[in-house]
């Protein structure tokens, strides 16, 4: 065993391929890479341990240059929490990038946390890795904290369901199961819970702690906004009079192709006049118009506008439209947390495709916005609910007590090409009539065939619409016509002759898949591949070209020939092309989001008898089960 004096590292060390790869993997180890790390392993074995706890610097360069020893020797030393977490996490079978994430939690006392009760692991791992490592510490299976640990698990379970809430005969259930006990044990063990503050009792059921937060904190917010609406809150800020805003209609009205509608007045109005207040509507019923009268409204009025968008082409869109900056949500949130975007009495938030706002996402926003500046939420109710758990905008719309004005007149140039009516129907639940793609045919048309026929067919309506503005948006990575095998498709078409590093050739359309704050890249950013090489390559994505290096390109980017319906939401494309495949996540809400990407051009390409279905159904993932209201 190791010869550290630390008897608690002693204790938990790690096995030999897991120093190689915390060493290797750590930027603070400068210059060890994996060949470094194994050969250090190799040389030393278990003594390592002891040799890095205790800085035996002249050992270590017996190995490795004597200055390198000395940067490892302190590294090690200054990584000591995280060392020590690595080691636990190693010798109860989990995988040891937990261990950054526990220290991050629970910063230098994670290791004694995760000792004194090792259910609270439940936030990072399963009930199954947790239990187990429970039983190695000794836990009795009737013991307190697993009981309560079962009951928070099930929570965790619903959570990645998206629901918020779960009516306790339904949590009693998935407890029981956890813990192998009966009914009445299980209700014992909810007991517990609520005792502990593990779970929170709600009028739908119970709420793990940390969304019950999060929902009340909104609930609070949006509660003190709505009842100092009105207030003057700052000098420089003149609330608008029905006198002013008149007069300012007559002057946007004399400059704009076409003069407002009363709803979009009554929009712009409620924005500068409210602290909080939701702007919704479907596809073409001149929400950007509004948003661009919103903001020229705002600068007459002293208000400084912040709009903000979840992709970066949703936020370039909303930019375009308006005239105005706008930014991706976590852009704003990170200049936030910065220092670099401060709010006020003097500020109004636009929130656009707000739909997809999950309940982090709110309570960030909320958390980092000051209680006196306004937010403005705008979106479609009929489109997708949020990737992470929770529903926001589709749960307060519900509200009568909040201010929200609803566009409903269709003004969209493109109402020619039949596109917003099929959206319109679908949202609605009904299916019109649609022709069968012809070449070139604009509007929305259908292509009859099985699965596995989707992809060349996808091939043959881009081959005719050569040098026009495509996107396939798919409903499902996996399958014969899944996103993942259409990329792989159109990739080796268009590698044929090419470099390739990885999946990626000069060329390829690709997405980035991470928020990248150093790059100034987001989720979603969209792009091209400029030039690859033996170790890098290099993409224009938005309109600026980067580098990334071949260990950045497994969880930085990815092909986009085909991209989700998720992704696509808040962009727009000459023509989508929509490959009908079965998933548990078509629902009419995705299909409908999808349909309105489109500008001039939709083609449906698979199972028409699933298309019908698929609208017929109510949406599932509006289903969601939350505890958010006032």
């Amino acid at each position: 065993m190791s010869t550290s004096p630390d008897a608690s590292l002693g204790k938990d060390l790690p096995r030999g391929h897991h120093v190689v790869h915390f060493l290797s993997e750590r930027p603070e180890f400068v210059g060890v890479g994996p060949a470094t790390a194994q050969r250090m392993w190799d040389a030393l074995g278990e003594d390592l341990y002891g040799i890095l706890s205790e800085g035996k610097v002249d050992r270590l360069a017996e190995v490795l240059p004597r200055t390198q020893a000395e940067i490892v020797c302190a590294a090690w030393r200054n990584q000591k929490a995280v060392t020590e977490a690595v080691a636990f996490f190693d010798r109860h079978g989990i995988d040891n990038r937990s261990a950054r994430k526990a220290v991050d939690l629970w910063g230098d006392d994670a290791l004694a946390k995760l000792r004194e009760n090792p259910y609270r692991l439940l936030t990072l791992c399963s009930w199954t890795e947790v239990d187990q490592v429970a039983a190695q510490l000794g836990i009795r299976p009737d013991d307190r904290r697993r009981q309560v640990g079962a009951v928070e698990a099930a929570l965790y379970e619903r959570l990645d369901e998206k629901h918020t809430v779960t009516a306790k005969e339904a949590l009693v259930r998935r407890a029981q199961k956890l813990l192998g006990v009966t009914p009445e044990e299980a209700g014992h063990a909810l007991t517990a819970a609520v005792e502990d503050g593990a779970a929170i009792l709600c009028s739908g059921g119970y709420q793990p702690a940390g969304a019950a937060y999060a929902e009340r904190f909104i609930e609070s917010r949006i509660q003190a906004a709505l009842d100092s609406t009105g207030e003057s809150r700052d000098l420089i800020v003149v609330l608008p009079t029905r006198e002013s805003l008149s007069a300012f209609f007559g002057r946007f009205n004399s400059r704009a192709p076409h003069a407002l509608t009363i709803e979009q007045e009554r929009a712009v109005a409620m924005a500068l006049s409210n602290r909080f207040s939701i702007l919704t509507g479907g596809a073409g019923v001149g929400k950007t118009t509004t948003l661009r009268a919103i903001n020229e409204a705002a600068g007459d009025f002293g208000v400084h506008v912040h709009q903000i968008a979840l992709a970066g082409r949703a936020a370039q869109r909303m930019s375009f439209a308006t005239g105005r900056p706008a930014q991706t949500i976590a852009s704003w949130l990170w200049k936030c947390l910065k220092g670099g975007s401060e709010t006020g009495a003097h500020t109004l938030v636009i929130v656009d495709e707000a739909s997809m706002l999950d309940l982090p996402t709110l309570y960030r926003i909320l958390f980092h916005l000051h209680e006196d500046a306004s937010l403005l939420l705008v979106g479609d109710v009929a489109q997708l609910a949020p990737i992470g758990y929770g529903l926001t905008l589709h749960r307060l719309v519900s509200s009568s007590r909040i201010p929200q004005i609803e566009l409903t007149r269709i003004m969209r140039a493109d109402e020619a090409t039949g596109i917003p009516a099929v959206s319109r129907a679908v949202r609605n639940g009904c299916l019109p009539r649609l022709p069968f793609y012809a070449s070139g045919r604009a509007g929305c048309s259908v292509i009859a065939c099985r699965q596995d026929e989707i992809v060349e067919a996808i091939e043959k309506v881009r081959d005719d619409l050569q040098g026009e503005d495509i996107q396939v948006v798919g409903t499902t990575y996996a399958g014969p016509a899944g996103i993942d095998a259409i990329n792989t498709y159109f990739h080796r078409y268009n590698a044929h002759g090419h470099v390739r590093l990885r999946r990626f050739a000069v060329g390829d359309p690709v997405i980035s898949t991470k928020n990248d704050y150093e790059r100034g890249l987001w989720n979603g950013s969209m792009g091209q591949i400029l030039a690859v090489y033996e170790d890098r390559l290099t993409a224009r994505l938005e309109g600026e070209v980067h580098e990334f290096t071949v260990d950045e390109l497994t969880d930085r980017i990815d092909l986009a020939y085909a991209i989700s319906t998720h992704r696509a939401q808040g962009s727009q494309w000459g023509t989508i092309i929509i490959p009908l495949s079965p998933s548990r996540l078509f629902d009419r809400a995705l299909l409908y989001t999808a349909l309105t990407r489109a500008e001039r051009r939709v083609v449906l390409i698979g199972d028409l008898l699933l298309l019908e279905r698929t609208v017929r159904q109510p949406p599932a993932s509006l289903a969601r089960e939350v505890a958010l209201a006032l």
